[in-house]
Order: C-alpha cells, then structure tokens, then sequence
C-alpha cells in the first residue's frame, strides 16, 4: 500500500518554492539597497522572518510529513523531501502507533506517530495524505496501539531541528 497526498500537499510544495524565490529577490535588497543602509530593524527582521518560514516549511513540512509511506508484507519505507531520501523499518523494529488530534481553523485532523525506540519516526496526516484511513488500517492491524498522545506544538518545533 502507498500514500496518495492531498490537493494541500502539493500547496506546501508550492508555497516552499515561492519562499526560495522571494529569499533570492528579497534578501539581496535589504543588502545592497542604500535606503536600507541606516535601518537596522527591517535589515534584519524581514530576512530571519523568510529564512524561518522557509526553514520550517522545508525541514518542518517536507522532511516530516508530506513523506510518501510504502507499506509492505514486512516492513515500511518512508521517502522523505519527495523521495530524495529512503528510510525502511522492519515490522520487528517498530514498537508501536500512537495517534492524536490537531484542531484549527479547517477542522481536525487526526495524525498517527510510529515509534521506535520511543522516539517519533513517521508521522502519517489526514492533512496530508488522501488515504490516511487505509494506512490507518494497515497499522492497526500490524502495530501495537500505544494510546493516544496529546498534540504539543513545542514538542512539533523540537521535532523539526532533531
């Protein structure tokens, strides 16, 4: 079974590719514009502003959970940053699933945290993946239900510079 994403998968794509352009037409004129010379605050304000907004749309959502899931007979393959990196964990190494809820102005989506170790490996989204419920399915019926684990966005922010 693979993952099939969402119409707003491929929107964080789009919206990634637009921060890299507006970083390269931006940043260069908070540098080299005179009008600039002397203002400090938007000299720097507005670059860290695009490089974190940047940074977490590419390591935050692309590294994290816009991956493509393969689930075979004996194990799972995550392809992370649209399949330039592969990952495969064998059924034996995974110790189990937790899923939680995330509210916000769309509705709620609930996602589901593959663990190893006890550290988060995969994170599958009803944001992001179309066939959620399916690989929902196919976890439940190969993993350990570990219970349910309140959302924290400190813990997300961490998670995106491990």
């Amino acid at each position: 079974m693979k993952s099939k994403f969402t119409i707003i998968s491929y929107f964080v794509l789009f919206l990634s590719c637009a921060f890299t352009f507006l970083i390269i037409k931006t940043i260069p004129v908070f540098i080299n514009n005179s009008y600039y010379k002397d203002k400090l605050f938007p000299k720097i304000f507005i670059p860290t502003l695009l490089i974190f907004v940047f940074i977490y749309l590419i390591v935050g959502e692309l590294r994290t959970k816009i991956i493509i899931i393969e689930i075979n007979k004996n194990e799972i393959k995550i392809k992370r940053f649209l399949g330039l990196k592969t990952e495969t964990y064998k059924f034996s190494e995974v110790e189990g699933w937790k899923y939680s809820h995330l509210t916000s102005r769309g509705g709620t989506y609930e996602y589901l945290y593959l663990y190893k170790n006890n550290k988060k490996i995969i994170k599958i989204s009803e944001f992001y993946h179309k066939n959620y419920f399916q690989l929902k399915n196919k976890i439940q019926t190969n993993f350990k239900n570990l219970g349910y684990e309140q959302f924290a966005l400190m813990d997300e922010l961490k998670e995106i510079f491990k």
